[in-house]
């Protein structure tokens, strides 16, 4: 299916990261787009930057956490754009801590925005790619949803959950003419990670640390993983996993399951121990 020569497009969380990059890959290829984020100010930075690259971008602001706003957004895209080509649901937050120690506040955090934003964005734009005939949705995952990983219980769950809502949705809706990708990244430069620990608990503060690390050192940044979305798409790919590390450790994990397991129980017994000589 592909995108259209100057594609329409709706993307949340956009005001930064890896939605503030898909915008700008977007407006270079002449791209109109609503520029969602519940940060407005954020949003209309990406609309400058969008504007500097020669493509056509709104501002919208939206909490994906809140249904009506949602379907709100929905509304203002068709009014805006005329229609919608691809529809990228990107917010997300991300969290770490153990099972039974991580709060449960950050429990429903982290679902709320990646799961049911996702759902929500799901439920308010595929009614309008339906009467059109047409369209792509682009659901921003994790490698985390595909291989679960220690300490990561709540962020694994909600990506886990993106992935099997996407193969549910591509079923649905395929024959119609819609497409349907997941996008599947390994650790990547983004503000994801930013801001504070989920927990006073000093152990989950040492985690928090390390992930931002991860985060921070990685070799890629939003820019590459934007390419690969939009290639993705364009090649009408369901599963898009940018990095050979993930595409490796998925295989491994189908062919192998325990053994998968069994690195994962070495990775657990790593993670703590670096954890305790932080400590020290």
């Amino acid at each position: 299916m592909g995108l259209p020569e100057r594609p329409r497009a709706v993307i949340t969380g956009a005001g930064s990261g890896l939605g503030r990059a898909l915008c700008l890959e977007l407006g270079r290829r002449s791209g109109r787009m609503v520029v969602s984020d519940v940060n407005e100010a954020e949003a209309r930075e990406t609309v400058r930057r969008v504007g500097l690259t020669g493509g056509e971008a709104h501002a919208v602001a939206c909490d994906v956490t809140k249904p009506e706003q949602v379907e709100a957004l929905a509304l203002e895209a068709e009014r805006l754009l005329g229609g919608v080509d691809l529809v990228v649901n990107n917010a997300g937050v991300a969290t770490g801590g153990e099972v039974g120690r991580l709060p449960l506040t950050e429990w429903k955090r982290v679902l709320d925005v990646n799961l049911w934003g996702v759902i929500h964005g799901c439920h308010g734009f595929v009614p309008l790619l339906r009467r059109q005939g047409g369209g792509h949705v682009l659901n921003i995952a994790s490698a985390a949803g595909l291989m679960s990983a220690p300490y990561m219980g709540a962020y694994c769950a909600s990506k886990a959950a993106v992935v099997a809502l996407s193969e549910t949705l591509l079923a649905e809706v395929q024959h119609l003419g819609i497409g349907v990708s997941v996008v599947c990244p390994m650790f990547f430069r983004t503000n994801i990670a930013g801001g504070p620990a989920p927990s006073d608990d000093a152990e989950a503060q040492q985690l928090h640390a390390t992930a931002a690390r991860l985060v921070n050192d990685a070799r890629l940044g939003p820019e590459e993983i934007a390419r690969a979305c939009l290639e993705g798409v364009e090649r009408d790919e369901f599963y898009i996993v940018p990095m050979a590390s993930g595409r490796w450790l998925w295989r491994l994990k189908r062919l192998s399951p325990e053994l998968f397991a069994q690195g994962s129980r070495l990775l657990t017994k790593f993670v703590r121990s670096r954890t305790r000589h932080a400590r020290r």
